[in-house]
């Protein structure tokens, strides 16, 4: 372990041993106040934030609007952070109390057609504790994840994800573990909604065009899985609301490009949904746009947009 991975690692558990010795409610007022912090210090991320929130709602917000947005969003990940540090340290934490489920009957469906459920979702709400949802309903579920950085840091979490219930399928090798869940009626959950670089396929998402992971496309066509995009909204202090959207039927035309593009395209379109209905609840920090269209793809992106819209 590096002194940085230390330093990391040493700042977690102080912020766990803090997030234990407070009740829910003050936890979550600590985790708005440290977003503040976090809004006021880390003003490279909030201009990138509130750059990106300017280019979508510049036509219906207002710069002060724009900026109390902005550090909305800082609150809520200060809040989720501290809300995750109670779990990481083994705080109480009741579902059946906490919880407020939608749409499981979605997830039951299909997983009645014997080919799995590829669950995607977004760096939106509290998205760590959709995978505890998904096993609390009786479901088998595992997360593709990428590795922290940290070694310590990553061994926590996954740790924690174990505990509750999911299996932790590394991103750097997922294709066979995705595949055999799926064989096997499990269901396989993702966070599909960062920039996936040149390699990604370019979909519509809030206006502008975004290379987005192929990953559930892919293996939605391959397996015959459904795809069911679902989401975690905070509901009050301390309480949480998970929903399952109904299942994007995985039907195969034969033009591998095409298919992975609308089905990429159909889940990104629900994800807007939820970002425009609840603008605060997601990860404006991170470069979503970073990667630009390559020229021959321009024509073939507002084509999609035209189908999705």
């Amino acid at each position: 372990m590096t002194l940085r991975h230390y330093i990391e690692y040493v700042g977690l558990r102080v912020l766990i041993r803090l997030a234990l010795a407070s009740s829910p409610g003050h936890a979550a007022r600590f985790g708005e106040r440290l977003g503040d912090l976090a809004f006021g210090l880390l003003r490279r991320r909030r201009r990138l934030a509130e750059g990106q929130m300017r280019r979508v709602f510049g036509d219906t917000m207002r710069e002060e609007d724009i900026r109390r947005l902005a550090r909305d969003v800082y609150r809520q990940l200060g809040r989720t952070a501290v809300e995750h540090a109670r779990m990481l340290g083994g705080g109480r934490f009741d579902l059946r109390e906490s919880l407020r489920i939608t749409g499981a009957e979605h997830v039951a469906e299909a997983l009645r057609q014997g080919h799995g459920v590829i669950l995607v979702t977004g760096h939106f709400g509290y998205w760590e504790l959709l995978g505890a949802a998904v096993a609390s309903l009786g479901f088998r579920i595992a997360v593709v994840a990428k590795d922290q950085h940290n070694p310590a840091v990553n061994i926590l979490i996954n740790g924690w994800r174990e505990r509750s219930g999911m299996a932790v399928i590394p991103m750097a090798s997922a294709t066979r573990r995705v595949v055999r869940t799926l064989k096997e009626n499990g269901c396989v959950g993702f966070l599909a909604d960062q920039d996936a670089g040149p390699g990604g396929v370019f979909v519509d998402f809030l206006g502008r065009p975004a290379s987005t992971y192929r990953g559930p496309a892919r293996f939605a066509l391959r397996t015959g899985a459904p795809i069911v995009p679902c989401f975690i909204l905070h509901d009050g202090t301390a309480r949480f609301h998970a929903v399952f959207e109904p299942a994007i039927a995985a039907l195969p035309t034969g033009d591998e490009e095409t298919d992975v593009g609308w089905y990429t395209g159909a889940y990104t379109w629900v994800l807007e949904r939820y970002v425009r209905a609840y603008p605060d609840h997601w990860f404006w920090v991170h470069r979503r746009w970073k990667t630009p269209v390559p020229a021959q793809d321009k024509g073939n992106t507002e084509q999609e947009e035209q189908v999705h819209r």
